[in-house]
């Protein structure tokens, strides 16, 4: 069990003591409101025959209560009933009556520190995508619309009986009590105000507080977290099922893993393997059907074939002997060509998935049994296909780093060298957008050229270098660098923020990725306007269909967000009308937060005021 602690009240305790002679003790010399006082005298300080009289006085307070005295009237005691100072004489009395000698004693008492902590029988966890695992979340992490228990404790310590009364904010319901012990809740993230009260048995007042308990975790934020564990779960069964070749299944599975955390790359990119594994596990079961076709058709040659090209697509542990027996039922005459045959045959099953290098060494060895030169000629096909793909490749793998790096220009030399060795539509439509970006910056760069030399036509040097500066951030230009070096007397300010082609909106796929990875890390840190005005550039800069879809419901919980903080503000502002006693307009201003944003406490307590339209 995890406690957080709030201190509600504090207060110093002072006792002043004046005695004629050091003939008085108190007991408990740090007094408290609520609690009973106990001075007291020795016997031997009590003249021989003589008694002590006692009187209390309060200085502006209340009287005390429960006076009394006891032991033979050696001690006296009783109960302060507020804060003010009081006053004790105890006149030492000899034989005859006569007063020989007294002492005076002045305390303050002081009200009870009430401590109210936040009581983590169990801490919330919190699924983390990025790592897979359940994320334990501080004990300062609090959910909203769950119940939050709450514990008060006097400090010092109270000796007698005594009983708290919890008051709650009107956001905030108070759900049970259970001693010093209640349990809240509130509907959505936000402060909630505690206002504690202590009372004795007697029902006097030991002190008073109140504390704010903020709920950060919004309930939206542990349903999603609950489906992306969820979804992961389902993704380790789809896994297992894979495992035990129950592919249906898991294909099933991981698609429904998708639909609940679509954002879970991990996920996405193992469903997409799944696919493109049981597309190839589908293909072979159907060659082997028509494999049994054939065979029944007596054209074994054909039935051959189709098992050979499924042991290749998605092999089998029965694949060696059905192709096996389909082999002898070919006639041992052909056997050579045959053999030949299922050489080239499974070099070309190969070949059509694309598996280029298995494809050549099948192909080398059906030739090397029987010479065929039209599988020679696709042979050098292949070798120089593969050629042009490696180089393709790496002009690509280049392209990309040098995009990376911000260098367009030559990462645009680069795909167009790939392109030109191994055609590839996605490359090219690539390469059109990244010259797009580079005109377009061309265009900004010098339209902020233009705009410094009219400043510098002004005479406003220092707004002219900020366009100068940004010009060449958008884009290289020698002209913008010549009149830079003109104005190296002029000095922005410090603060100064130079834009660049990201603020025109003008950028790369891998620039608004980079963005959108800045917004999830803004998203996962709860700062959510923050967040939304990343994930806004990073659409406006490159449009993705994921992105839209994410930034609709981004965009809704906002708009959610902020209703129910209207409702909120409207809720406090009638909050203060009801304590002023403008009970009809509080309650109007109470149903008008409803239009806002619905709220189960306030539309309850409308109803107990009979006010609910």
């Amino acid at each position: 069990m995890r406690i957080k602690k709030f201190i509600l009240a504090a207060s110093l305790s002072l006792l002043t003591i004046n005695a004629a002679w050091a003939a008085v003790t108190l007991t408990n010399t740090d007094p408290h409101v609520g609690e009973q006082v106990i001075f007291s005298v020795q016997s031997s300080q009590i003249p021989s025959g003589g008694s002590v009289e006692w009187s209390v006085a309060p200085t502006t307070g209340k009287n005390p209560a429960r006076i009394s005295l006891r032991a033979g009237g050696r001690e006296f005691a009783f109960t302060p009933l507020d804060t003010q100072p009081v006053k004790v004489t105890a006149n030492f009395i000899n034989y005859n009556g006569e007063i020989i000698d007294t002492s005076e004693s002045t305390i303050t008492p002081t009200e009870f520190v009430i401590n109210s902590s936040v009581v983590v029988d169990k801490p919330l966890t919190l699924w983390d995508s990025s790592k897979h695992s359940n994320n334990v979340m501080k004990d300062s992490d609090l959910l909203a619309n769950t119940p939050i228990k709450i514990r008060a404790e006097l400090a010092p310590d109270f000796k007698g009986e005594h009983t708290f009364k919890f008051i709650s904010d009107a956001a905030t319901a108070l759900m049970s009590q259970d001693e010093n012990e209640i349990f809240i809740r509130r509907g959505s993230v936000g402060e909630s105000e505690i206002t504690v009260t202590a009372f004795n048995s007697s029902g006097i007042k030991l002190g008073q507080g109140s504390a704010k308990i903020r709920i950060n975790i919004p309930m939206s934020r542990f349903e999603e977290s609950t489906r992306e564990r969820e979804a992961w779960n389902l993704w380790q069964k789809a896994q297992e099922e894979w495992e035990s070749k129950n592919y249906a299944n898991a294909v099933k599975l991981a698609n429904n893993a998708v639909n609940l955390a679509p954002r879970d790359t991990e996920i996405s990119e193992g469903m997409r393997a799944f696919n493109t594994n049981f597309a190839r596990f589908t293909k072979a079961e159907k060659l082997r059907d028509d494999a049994k076709k054939l065979d029944s058709s007596k054209k074994f040659d054909d039935a051959l074939k189709n098992l050979r090209a499924a042991a290749v697509i998605w092999p089998l542990d029965t694949d060696a002997e059905e192709i096996s027996q389909a082999e002898q039922k070919v006639n041992d005459y052909r056997l050579l060509v045959q053999q030949s045959n299922w050489l080239i045959d499974t070099g070309r099953a190969y070949d059509s998935e694309s598996m280029f290098e298995e494809a050549l060494e099948y192909y080398a060895k059906g030739i090397a049994i029987v010479s065929n030169d039209a599988v020679s000629d696709r042979m050098e096909k292949i070798r120089n296909r593969l050629t042009l793909i490696a180089n393709a490749d790496k002009y690509a793998g280049e392209g990309n780093t040098l995009e990376r790096e911000g260098k367009l220009t030559e990462a645009l030399q680069k795909y167009g060298a790939s392109v030109l060795s191994n055609p590839d539509a996605t490359l090219k439509t690539h390469i059109e957008e990244l010259q797009s970006v580079i005109t377009r910056r061309e265009r900004q760069a010098q339209a902020l050229y233009r705009e410094g030399n009219e400043l510098m036509r002004k005479n406003s040097n220092q707004e002219a270098l900020k366009r100068f500066r940004e010009s060449i951030n958008v884009w290289p230009n020698e002209d913008a660098r010549r009149r830079i070096a003109q104005l190296r007397n002029v000095r922005l300010p410090a603060d100064t923020v130079l834009r660049s082609a990201e603020d025109f909106g003008i950028g790369t796929r891998i620039d608004a990725q980079r963005i959108a990875n800045e917004a999830d890390e803004l998203y996962s840190q709860g700062k959510l306007d923050e967040a939304l005005a990343l994930y806004r550039r990073a659409q406006s800069i490159s449009a993705n269909p994921q992105l839209k879809d994410w930034l609709t419901r981004f965009e809704n919980s906002i708009r959610e967000r902020n209703s129910v903080s209207a409702a909120n503000k409207q809720i406090n502002e009638a909050n203060a009308l009801y304590k002023a006693g403008k009970t009809k307009e509080a309650l109007d201003l109470y149903r008008e937060s409803l239009k806002v944003h619905p709220n189960k406490e306030i539309e309850s307590f409308l109803k107990r005021q009979g006010a609910s339209k």
